[in-house]
Order: structure tokens, then sequence, then C-alpha cells
């Protein structure tokens, strides 16, 4: 049993670096859980092939003497050939997941979004119809750890040619939000307009949001309401909070600056500070009544 104790605890202790190689994620950005459960599922599955292959060897012309060491060279070979099966499945999209999540955190974003660069530019040599999807996956987690710039570089970089109808209706959605992001209101409208309309009733309905704050911010209140209509963001609070938003912007354009407060500081309880945010950029007739809010609220935090 000794050389098959042996295999065991060479495959357990490789497999975390084969599993991050094959993923794309650097071993300090695998989680510790990710470390255990990889090393210690390699070492029991080398274990266990080891013992069954001991066994028939024994009943086998094999001398005693040799057995332990061929039963531990067959566990070792079948269960690395089986590590490396489970690596590489669906190994970008796990990549993926692990470096997303370690965007969020701050000691650890330089190299996930390092790492992420790298993993986006090798699917897109290899595999441009995977590389699409992949982008499209990453946008949301980097837009919610503020890499606004790195979401809009990759959403541009993707070939209409390359996509699908519905990735391309995703890719000119989250497109639209980043270009808001950055006060691009002409180049939000276009990327709209470059769905073909209606769409998916689960889109449509921010597709609609969207348009109806661009009216908002340029003036156009009475069109941006009707073109809410009746709309109702049931069970959906971020897109009440854009709701909200289109009206904050109505109120202020009207002069009720009291009512576009109250907007605005139910859009901060409800969606957080974040949320907010989107009501300075892009600009509209609420923006500097949301940044004195949001000074006001940094000033007491700080205090």
């Amino acid at each position: 049993m000794v050389p098959t104790l042996i295999a065991a605890a060479v495959i357990g202790a490789l497999a975390p670096f084969l599993r991050g190689f094959a993923w794309g994620v650097p071993f300090g950005l695998l989680s510790v859980a990710t470390v255990l459960r990889s090393a210690v599922g390699a070492a029991l599955t080398v274990l266990v092939l080891g013992t069954v292959a001991l066994f028939a060897l024994r009943a086998t012309s094999v001398s005693a003497d040799q057995a332990p060491a061929l039963a531990g060279i067959v566990g070792a070979i079948i269960g690395l050939l089986l590590l490396l099966s489970s690596v590489r499945r669906m190994r970008r999209v796990r990549g993926l997941s692990v470096l997303c999540q370690r965007l969020r955190e701050e000691d650890a974003q330089e190299a996930a979004l390092l790492a992420l660069r790298k993993l986006l530019e090798r699917a897109r040599r290899s595999d441009p119809t995977g590389h699409v999807s992949l982008v499209l996956m990453a946008t949301g987690p980097m837009t919610q750890a503020g890499l606004w710039s790195e979401a809009r570089d990759g959403l541009l970089s993707l070939d209409d040619e390359s996509m699908s109808e519905p990735q391309s209706v995703l890719r000119n959605q989250a497109l639209a939000t980043c270009e808001l992001q950055f006060d691009e209101v002409e180049a939000a409208q276009r990327a709209i307009d470059g769905i073909r309309r209606p769409t998916e009733p689960s889109i449509e309905v921010w597709l609609v949001a969207m348009e109806a704050l661009l009216m908002a911010v340029g003036g156009e209140t009475e069109r941006a309401l009707a073109h809410l209509g009746g709309q109702e963001p049931v069970a959906n609070p971020s897109l009440e909070a854009s709701h909200r938003l289109v009206h904050a912007h109505v109120y202020a354009a009207r002069g009720d600056d009291e009512a576009a407060e109250r907007e605005l500081r139910t859009i901060e309880r409800e969606a957080g500070r974040s949320g907010l945010r989107r009501a300075i950029q892009p600009r509209g007739p609420a923006s500097a009544l949301a940044e004195r809010i949001v000074a006001e609220l940094e000033t007491n935090q700080s205090g």
C-alpha cells in the first residue's frame, strides 16, 4: 500500500496546480476550499484505484513483491488521466467564474483582471464563438466591480459575425448601459437602435426603461413618462430603481426638487449608493441633486 499512498499524495499535491493552469487561474487566486477539494478528491481517487488494482494484481501471477508498486503506478496513471479529464471540462467557464468572483476583492482585483484578460484573449484566438459567450458572462461582474471601461472595451471588441441574434441583443443592451456610465448618450442610443424590436419581454422592459431615461435626461419629460406607460416593474427592485430614476429627472426638469429628492433617496435606500450614482451619469436635470445627496452621505459616513 505504501506506493499507492505515495502516488495519492503526489497526485493530490499536483491537482490544484493542474486545475489552476487548465482554468487559466493563478494558484494564488484559487480559494482554500477549491485547493482542498481538488487535492483531497484527487488523492482519494488514486487511493481507491490503487487499492482496487492491488487486490486485482494479487489474484494474478504477479509476485507479491511487485504488486504494491504496480498498483501504485496504475492508480497514479488512471487518477492523473481522470484529473486531466475533469479539469478540462468547461475549463474556461470555471476559470471565468473564479476570476469574476475575485474581481470584487480589492487586494486580488489587479491579478484577477490580468488573468481574465489572458483567458479571454486565448479564447478569442482559439474559439471565437466561445469568446463571445465568455465576454457576455464577464460583463456583469466587471461592472459590479466598477470596471466599466474594461467591460465596454470587451463588448466593443466582439465581432457581429461571431454572435447569434440573442447574443447580439445582450451585447447591445450591456453596451448601452456601459455607454450611459460614461455619459455617452448618443452611443447608448446607437446600441439600443441596433437591437431588433420587440425582443424578449425580460429584455424589452429594460430597453424601454433605458430609452425613457435617455428622453428624461434630454428634457423630454412628457415623452419619457409616456414611453414608460403603464409598465410595472413587478418584483424587480433594480427595474423599479430605473423607473424611479426616470421620474427623478422628470421632476427635476419641472422644477419640483422636493419630489426629485424623494425619488433619489428612495433609490439610495432600495438600491444602495451605486444605484443613486446612476442619477449622476448620464447628466440630466437630477444629476446635481444626486451629487449633493451622495456628498452628504459620504460626509456623514466619514464623520
